[in-house]
């Protein structure tokens, strides 16, 4: 049986190796091809190309060529999201994955084309590899103004707001992170044809895992340095922000995290996903 770490081992280089070869050759100006490609290669977990992945190894689909494309459709859109959220107008960021940022190193003109440029093209991958209409309304749905941008939208407005409550920041942070972890398994489980009933449950585990992941990102800003973390670290109550960890604290955060992290274990109970369980292992460096 594939463990998570062999999983990971083994499909992060075929992420990579897809994106160095393919990625500058979808821009006719070789600079501009430069910019794009510079915050997708400038690291990553590659944390939602991989449970779109597990999920079809979970469901007992082949990893073909065609997978390994959408994989890094989502990929492309996910870095679209975080150089348009470190822009000056967003969250005013100099660092991410441990380098500039893509304004910090190109200009904020490039930066936001280069991340209007990712993400339609991260659907156009999606939608070549798939072939399907319905995997391109799951991505779209999530990234829109009913997902991602949404949440992005309730980040800016809840920043030094003080009228902003738990329910505020559970609706803002799922729509600003959650989504896009939803629609990686949710177009995986539709990739493979998977009956409702057992969808359910990977939606299910999406959706505890998905919440996990920013209260995990919330914590990551307290208990690690910024050479740690590849990016400021310490700065989200400086700076006005309203999120689990400012609202709750460091140790209700930490129980709420683990409460999410056993009911995403349960959710694939009777399941063949030991490689999807082993993503909850991520989290405990912050438990």
């Amino acid at each position: 049986m594939t463990t998570f770490q062999e999983f990971r081992a083994e499909y992060t280089p075929r992420v990579n190796d897809f994106l160095v070869e393919n990625l500058p050759k979808e821009s006719d100006d070789p600079r501009f091809a430069e910019i794009m490609s510079y915050s997708v290669m400038a690291g990553g977990k590659r944390l939602r190309p991989l449970l779109f992945l597990a999920t079809l190894d979970a469901l007992g689909q082949k990893i073909d060529a065609a997978a390994i494309k959408a994989a890094c459709g989502i990929e492309l859109i996910h870095t679209y999201s975080l150089i348009h959220d470190d822009l000056p107008a967003m969250d005013n960021d100099d660092y991410r994955r441990g380098k500039l940022t893509s304004h910090k190193k190109w200009g904020e003109a490039e930066a936001i084309l280069a991340g209007d440029a990712l993400q339609p093209l991260g659907i156009q991958w999606i939608a070549q590899a798939s072939k399907s209409w319905r995997l391109v309304e799951i991505i779209t749905e999530a990234v829109g103004p009913k997902g991602m941008v949404a949440g992005q939208y309730l980040d800016i407005d809840t920043t030094n707001n003080e009228n902003s409550d738990e329910k505020l920041i559970d609706r803002m942070e799922w729509l600003k992170t959650g989504c896009l972890i939803l629609a990686s398994v949710q177009m995986a489980a539709a990739l493979a044809d998977c009956p409702k009933e057992r969808e359910e449950k990977y939606l299910a585990f999406a959706k505890h895992f998905g919440r996990a992941y920013q209260l995990y990102d919330d914590l990551v800003d307290i208990v690690e340095s910024q050479a740690e973390a590849g990016k400021a670290t310490h700065k989200d109550q400086e700076v006005g922000k309203n999120n689990s960890l400012t609202l709750l604290g460091a140790e209700q955060t930490r129980s709420e995290l683990k409460q999410l992290i056993a009911q995403g274990r349960a959710d694939l109970e009777g399941e063949n996903a030991e490689v999807l369980l082993g993503f909850m292992d991520l989290y405990q460096k912050v438990l």
